[in-house]
């Protein structure tokens, strides 16, 4: 994932008009998608809680070994593994893999910022507190983390990075639409899972978060798709720069100001 082609050397940034709205119809879609998956749920919420706890269960080594990979890789695993792409793509002066890094994090942090709000209001208790799917109460977030169940935090983080990563690297380089998403939603669904299996959320809570987060990812990926000339990607992906009448500047996007190249192209 980290080797993938970075965008062509120079890029002209032209004007983009009218600028789109940051969700589109295919967002609302897989929002809907979700939603409906969620409201299936309901009625399995105890079912699904209940077989996953079972002895058999919880005594497979395998299954115990899988939850703890997942669980780390996505809290805290992502707060180091995404810096550490966009940092590895600007060191090579990569930029499809240092804005997957960058588009990731703010995935991430926005589904993350989503999910706290909703915690604290729903004041859902977790499985191993009381084991009723239907306990909830309002605000009841603010008395601990046991009444923070809905929606998974780990799993909104999960399906952001996968959202992000996997529009961002297929936006270069459309071949690595299924190499590249098929693992990390694979992973994201894994980690979402393992939250389940370690009683810490019920099974509308792991798809609520899943929602939050492949939409936060699909957001951010438009956002900046429609909106090139932004300070964010200026300062983090040394992006070029659309100057504004006659002249453009061409800017290929390197990693030090030595090593910038700008030349005048006239229109």
């Amino acid at each position: 994932m980290l080797a993938a082609p970075s965008l062509a050397p120079a890029q002209v940034l032209e004007p983009t008009g009218d600028t789109p709205p940051v969700l589109g119809a295919r967002d609302a879609v897989v929002a809907g998608g979700f939603a409906a998956a969620a409201l299936l749920a309901v009625p399995l919420d105890r079912v699904l809680a209940e077989r996953l706890q079972r002895p058999a269960v919880q005594e497979n080594g395998a299954l115990k070994i899988a939850a703890v990979v997942a669980e780390q890789t996505t809290q805290p695993g992502l707060y180091v593994i995404l810096p550490a792409v966009w940092g590895i793509g600007r060191l090579v002066d990569d930029r499809t893999t240092a804005a997957a890094g960058l588009r990731g994090m703010e995935a991430v942090g926005i589904a993350l910022s989503v999910v706290g709000v909703t915690k604290f209001a729903f004041g859902r208790a977790r499985p191993y507190v009381a084991h009723d799917p239907t306990s909830w109460r309002f605000m009841r977030g603010l008395e601990g983390s046991e009444y923070r169940s809905f929606p998974s935090g780990h799993s909104a983080s999960a399906f952001a990075a996968a959202s992000a990563l996997t529009a961002e690297l297929t936006a270069a380089r459309p071949s690595l639409r299924w190499a590249a998403g098929v693992p990390l939603y694979l992973g994201a669904a894994t980690a979402a899972w393992s939250r389940m299996y370690d009683d810490r959320h019920w099974a509308t809570d792991v798809l609520t978060g899943a929602a939050v987060g492949t939409v936060s990812g699909l957001a951010v990926t438009r956002w900046h798709r429609t909106r090139p000339d932004n300070r964010l990607d200026r300062a983090m992906l040394g992006v070029g720069v659309e100057l504004g009448g006659a002249p453009r500047l061409l800017v290929t996007p390197m990693r030090t100001p030595a090593r910038r190249v700008a030349r005048t192209v006239a229109r």
